[in-house]
């Protein structure tokens, strides 16, 4: 065997494979006063198989650049500020509309589009794509590979367009002038999607909430969908995990640990914090917590998951489908035939339930 092969198999069996701490080892992309994105993508997070995700912090009057994807759909959330999507598939499919914090947008693959912040405050925003490393077309660049005598068929004469000479590189960024009155032409899209509108899948004010973005409840969405998990302090995320597809997780504010069930290795917890990246293959067990508990930086944490299917299965409980075994089987899987040779029930206390409990008090 290869010592890369070596490597790389020895990387797959530590849970720290999958998980980037974004803000540690990425340079982000930073233009002044205008805009700030972490681009990841396979070649910065090995871990990730068919998704990914930008976290972008776009200043006011300032606007991810009309741009397409032509290998990835995109699916995007809005953590805090406000923003324009203006769209474009088809004469058909064009679309202006707004989003504030808890919304969500959806573009399908090769659709032109633009993030414009319309807000009096940084917009920050998670931008996930159904690719690991999703191609950028920006109209700039478009336009400037365009041949002369093309434009000349476009507005000819114009003299400025025949001799104008744009950028070559994906800029990401830029400044425009924001014009209020374009609201009176804003129309309702079913390109975006307010999570508050949609019945959780859990919620407990003690504890957090749980809702999600998919085919069943948000008809347009192709190749990907989202989840959105909010903890209160001290409150785990059931241990769980889904059947069919790969997620994706971004923090998109507090802190807590994070852990991965790895076949073959000792599970181990480890830290996650703002803008952390953590990429569960499909099948994998996995939890989460909020550990602020009891410390002067306590709030909520919030989580959201890309999923690699528009229709995903629905999260298998550890706890409920441990529960469906009768209890002569669980009982010898655990002890007898689990190689601990321990005697008694170590499930008895435990109220099985036929449903995913979604998240936990944690004992201190």
């Amino acid at each position: 065997m290869s010592k890369d092969k070596e490597k790389n198999q020895l990387s797959l069996s530590d849970p720290q494979f999958f998980h980037l701490r974004t803000q540690q080892l990425i340079t982000p992309v930073s233009l002044k006063n205008i805009a700030t994105a972490f681009v990841v993508g396979k070649n910065n997070f090995a871990a990730l198989d068919g998704i990914t995700c930008y976290t972008l912090e776009v200043w006011e009057e300032c606007m991810r650049l009309p741009h397409w994807h032509p290998n990835a759909s995109e699916l995007g959330y809005v953590i805090s500020g406000q923003i324009e999507v203006i769209t474009w598939r088809s004469p058909g499919e064009s679309a202006v509309f707004t989003l504030g914090p808890g919304m969500c947008w959806f573009i399908p693959k090769g659709a032109l589009h633009s993030l414009n912040n319309i807000g009096k405050e940084h917009a920050k925003l998670l931008v996930g794509f159904g690719h690991e490393q999703p191609d950028d077309m920006d109209l700039p660049v478009a336009f400037n590979g365009v041949p002369v005598p093309v434009r000349d068929a476009y507005t000819s004469p114009h003299v400025e367009l025949r001799k104008w000479s744009g950028v070559t590189s994906n800029p990401l960024f830029g400044r425009f002038p924001f014009d209020p009155t374009i609201n009176k032409v804003l129309t309702a899209s079913p390109y975006g999607f307010d999570l508050a509108k949609v019945t959780p899948l859990f919620n407990d004010p003690a504890l957090g909430s749980v809702i999600w973005g998919v085919k069943s409840n948000w008809n347009i969405l192709e190749d990907m969908s989202m989840l959105r998990a909010i903890l209160k302090p001290g409150v785990a995320r059931d241990l769980i995990w889904y059947p069919d597809v790969g997620t994706l997780y971004v923090v998109a504010q507090g802190s807590g640990q994070f852990n991965i069930i790895v076949a073959n290795t000792e599970a181990r917890a480890f830290d996650i914090a703002l803008y952390d990246y953590i990429y569960v293959p499909m099948g994998i067990p996995h939890t989460f917590i909020n550990t602020s508990i009891n410390t002067p930086a306590q709030q909520d944490l919030e989580m959201i998951a890309f999923f690699t299917n528009a229709n995903p299965q629905p999260e298998v409980s550890l706890s409920v489908s441990t529960a469906f075994f009768p209890e002569n089987i669980r009982n010898a899987a655990l002890n007898n035939d689990g190689l601990e040779n321990k005697t008694g029930a170590p499930l008895k206390h435990l109220n099985f339930t036929e449903a995913s409990p979604y998240l936990v008090r944690v004992r201190k």
